[in-house]
């Protein structure tokens, strides 16, 4: 199973000095990482729910909102379910694991027998904006062109302005269709921006 590396690098006062990233009524949604921590995105398993659960309690209800489209109090099991059981070719679902946490997931599926698929992924507050969310979703690219996968298409809420520029930055010809207030992005798999391989991959092990 391949696993990729990667490592937060950040200036230690700002990692010192940084509070929660998001606060509510007697809840704390995530500290921001050390520096040095590793993270390793690997393919999900059935045996990832528990972890996967916890990541959702100590999320944001914005972020939660942005990723289902639905203000869950709580993720349904048979959503936990969906966004682990996969075939690794028409459904595929990935995870970044930092310190035994799961932090983000990523998943595809399939549109029919073609070469489409809808995407969606999610990183939790903390780890927003540290070039986490790039990474899961090279991966996922990866493995879907391998699986004759050309495009990725998503619904993205107009708010969501950090996704809507993660996908202009990582896909050359991305197009967006604005219906309702919620974006119909198309991202072309075939030519990647090569900044989205930037930086923080160390290495990739077997």
């Amino acid at each position: 199973m391949n696993v990729r590396w990667l490592e937060i690098r950040q200036d230690l006062k700002e990692v010192e000095t940084a509070g929660p990233v998001h606060e509510g009524p007697g809840q704390t949604h995530g500290q921001g990482p050390r520096i040095g921590t590793q993270v390793s995105i690997r393919v999900a398993a059935p045996r990832d729910a528990e972890r996967l659960r916890q990541m959702f309690s100590r999320v944001s209800p914005e972020t939660i909102y942005r990723r289902f489209h639905v203000p869950y109090p709580d993720v349904p099991e048979r959503t936990l379910a969906l966004m682990l059981g996969v075939d690794h070719h028409d459904k595929e679902s990935l995870v970044a694991v930092a310190e035994g946490e799961i932090v983000g997931h990523a998943m595809y599926a399939r549109l029919g027998d073609g070469g489409e698929a809808e995407m969606a992924i999610i990183v939790e507050d903390a780890w927003q904006s540290k070039g986490l969310g790039k990474s899961l979703l090279s991966e996922l690219a990866q493995r879907a062109r391998l699986r004759g996968i050309e495009t990725f298409t998503g619904e993205v809420l107009g708010e969501n302005r950090r996704m809507l520029g993660l996908a202009a930055t990582m896909f050359a010809g991305t197009r967006y269709a604005i219906r309702d207030g919620v974006y119909h992005v198309r991202m072309p798999l075939g030519k990647p921006n090569s900044a989205a391989y930037a930086a923080r991959t160390l290495s990739r092990a077997a």
